[in-house]
């Protein structure tokens, strides 16, 4: 067979590649815009956790962009049930989860929540360029975001999210353990799991900036209620319920600021077992806390070497007399030396070697 073409056949081949070319422009322009967020195409995806709560994702499309970790900090994973995808989808975007319905839109672009009244329970504001996240407060009190700062309403303040015992009025607020929940008291309530960041609630809304720039992938829970009791019970719904103490935690604990001594830390101990006061536990602080604690600088996990010279067999002596040690830890931020094993796969110590941590 000839590999020649006839001019007919010729023309046909190109009438062809020219109607697919202008198809394919025709296409292309028709296509939708991407769906652009903190500087990478995205995609929304929205999952039913319960009536009154909805997951909301965003994260980058690209292959090998990362995904929404497993922190710990949720009740299980995946939390809720995927019920849209927007990746496809031509923008407005709305899918219904529960009793709330999401709406995805590029002009503005943001993300909303409504309930089944069409109220707006929650709008997301996304930037194409900036990691920064808005969110509406309406008009009531902020309540939420966790232990200490401005007590009770957050609205009006600023907050890095910084857990220690730094910033905000110590003396008459104590330390600071953030939760990024909050809960606006006209109606609604926000969990970001990820990532970690900043609030400004100082404008009109509310202002999220990740801690290091990266916004996505950005997973956020939003709940519409106007119970209480519906919102805490969604908030445990999502990171688990809190979990009983131990017997011993409610009973009394002896706190040490200073320690002269290994006699005087068994000392202690055993007068407590003679006098038969009751005592479930002894906490050691550290030495930024007291001339001579448990270690040898806060945030160490090395123990003194003179009033914990063999800390194994000191801490077996105790455990025998049926006391809890609790030694106080605190994370500075800078460094941290000495090294932590698991006790349930460690290896026993020979006599009169110690483990660091």
């Amino acid at each position: 067979m000839s590999d020649s073409i006839s001019r007919r056949d010729a023309v046909k081949r190109l009438g062809a590649a020219g109607v697919g070319a202008l198809v394919g422009a025709r296409l292309h322009r028709l296509a939708p815009p991407g769906f652009r967020v903190a500087g990478h195409d995205a995609e929304v995806l929205v999952s039913t956790v319960s009536d009154d709560t909805v997951r909301i994702i965003v994260r980058p499309i690209a292959p090998g962009a990362p995904r929404v970790a497993d922190t710990g900090a949720l009740a299980r994973d995946p939390v809720g049930r995927v019920v849209g995808d927007m990746r496809d989808a031509a923008l407005p975007w709305r899918v219904r989860a529960g009793n709330l319905t999401v709406d995805v839109s590029d002009g503005p672009r943001a993300v909303r929540v409504f309930d089944t009244s069409g109220a707006l329970v929650q709008a997301l504001g996304l930037d194409a360029d900036s990691p920064e996240v808005t969110f509406s407060l309406g008009t009531g009190p902020i309540l939420g975001m966790g232990e200490g700062g401005p007590q009770f309403d957050r609205r009006g303040s600023k907050d890095p999210m910084i857990n220690g015992q730094g910033g905000y009025q110590l003396a008459t607020h104590g330390t600071r353990a953030p939760i990024q929940w909050l809960i606006g008291t006209e109606g609604w309530a926000l969990f970001i799991h990820q990532p970690y960041g900043a609030f400004d609630l100082t404008g009109e809304r509310g202002v999220f900036a990740p801690a290091h720039g990266d916004a996505l992938p950005l997973d956020v829970f939003v709940v519409a209620s106007r119970d209480p009791q519906t919102i805490m019970r969604e908030y445990a719904r999502i990171t688990g319920f809190v979990e009983l103490p131990p017997r011993w935690a409610l009973g009394y604990q002896q706190s040490h600021r200073t320690l002269a001594g290994r006699e005087e830390v068994m000392a202690i101990a055993r007068t407590m077992r003679e006098k038969r006061l009751p005592c479930d536990t002894l906490i050691y602080l550290g030495t930024d806390f007291c001339p001579a604690g448990w270690n040898t600088h806060n945030g160490e996990f090395t123990w003194h070497p003179v009033n914990f010279p063999d800390p194994g067999p000191m801490i077996e002596a105790l455990h025998a007399e049926h006391f809890k040690v609790v030694l106080h830890v605190v994370l500075e931020g800078r460094t941290l030396t000495g090294r932590v094993g698991d006790p349930c796969t460690a290896p026993p110590l020979p006599s009169g070697r110690t483990r660091d941590g």
